[in-house]
């Protein structure tokens, strides 16, 4: 045990596990383009019902993460019973999620909530328009209705009600839908928080010590366009030892632990008109800050009716394992496939990746370019620059 303990935390493992999930995600992508013939079909809920179950299986090996570090998330109810409260509806409803943004992985602890709840199906999200062109996910994400920004206001309305407008058909379909906004628009760091403070100051709201001041016309726009069933409210706080948890230190196996405090509010209690909401918001913005520096101090967050919240240590679901032992014996027999067909063709500068020199018939092209080749001759790429071009790419993102 010691011993396994020693290499997860060399990374050795997940470093080997790298190709496999890149290529179970290019499998992945590839069915959701194949998916884009129902909408040509005009059968868009079927599209859409199978984009949800493409998505979330194609999340489950980041979940899994949490488990292969033994990393904690807790979620605290501010009325009650977690699981009654919260569980039993979110992922299940038409909903929006409203957070601080305080590290790497708060988008992580958001689809562990959810599949706790309903399933990741449900996750959408409002993110930066670059990383659309993340690689394989990118185009993923997309394909399942997250809402791309440029974080401009004149240039983004029309994109957000494109957005808003298209969560009316999972309303008419019964089918869930969770939108994850964090208002902040950023992650907190210690030069962020100063800004945030200066700005406050000069414009007369309250200086706020634990988080960012929250950006409201994002949110406002959200809840008034879309057919809401609830909104969650959820503060992050994470523990003394995780201030600087990413996936790279999951991967790693070290252990992070999370508290969450979620509180459901509903549609009809939010304030309409954008002054009084961007007043509400920040009222509840230093409802967090407090809560935060609280939970600091005490370890504990506070309910409803003045008691300690009772919490609930969040699992992972059995299927994330499956999904990505899955994972590596599909790239284990794609690869046994791959070999033994540059083997028994003679294919082996296509084996080993490069393309200098001549060897053969295919001089060194990758079979799928050869084979486009034989259709449309200008288009020639060699295997070696097309497969390093690429994993720069990747890993220049990724990092």
């Amino acid at each position: 045990m010691e011993q396994w303990r020693s290499l997860k935390q060399s990374g050795i493992p997940a470093l080997l596990a790298v190709p496999a999930l890149l290529w179970f995600a290019l499998c992945f992508t590839t069915m959701q383009a194949l998916c884009l013939v129902l909408v040509a079909f005009g059968m868009t809920k079927e599209y859409t019902e199978a984009t949800r179950f493409l998505i979330s299986v194609l999340h489950r090996p980041f979940l899994y993460l949490m488990q292969y570090s033994n990393s904690r998330i807790y979620v605290y109810s501010a009325k009650g019973d977690v699981k009654a409260e919260v569980l039993n509806t979110i992922g299940f409803d038409q909903s929006v999620i409203f957070s601080n943004h305080r590290g790497d992985l708060d988008w992580l602890i958001g689809l562990m909530v959810e599949d706790n709840g309903g399933g990741l199906g449900c996750c959408k999200a409002i993110v930066k328009r670059e990383l659309i062109f993340l690689p394989l996910f990118g185009f993923s994400w997309w394909a399942a209705d997250f809402i791309c920004i440029n974080r401009n206001w004149q240039t983004d309305r029309r994109r957000l009600d494109a957005g808003f407008k298209r969560q009316h058909d999972y309303s008419r379909w019964a089918i869930p839908y969770t939108l994850t906004i964090f208002p902040e628009g950023t992650r907190l760091t210690e030069a962020k928080l100063v800004d945030s403070q200066e700005y406050c100051k000069s414009k007369g709201l309250p200086v706020l010590n634990h988080s960012l001041c929250p950006r409201a016309k994002g949110l406002w726009s959200a809840i008034n366009s879309m057919r809401l069933e609830n909104v969650y409210d959820i503060t992050v706080v994470e523990g003394a030892d995780s201030k600087k948890a990413n996936v790279l230190t999951l991967a790693q196996g070290t252990p992070a632990e999370f508290h969450v405090f979620i509180e459901k509010i509903s549609p009809n209690d939010i304030p309409k008109n954008e002054e009084k909401f961007s007043a509400w918001l920040m009222e509840r913005w230093q409802g967090k800050d407090e809560r935060i520096a609280r939970f600091q101090r005490d370890g504990q967050f506070i309910d409803a009716t003045g008691a300690a919240a009772d919490r609930q240590l969040l699992s992972v679901d059995s299927r994330c394992a499956q999904t990505t032992y899955g994972a590596l014996l599909w790239w284990i027999l794609s690869s046994l496939v791959f070999f033994r067909y540059c083997v028994m063709h003679g294919y082996f500068r296509l084996l080993v990746g490069t393309a200098l020199g001549r060897s053969g018939p295919v001089d060194g092209y990758c079979v799928f370019f050869r084979i486009w080749d034989s259709v449309c001759h200008p288009f020639q790429v060699k295997l070696g620059w097309f497969i390093w071009a690429y994993l720069f790419l990747m890993f220049s993102t990724l990092l």
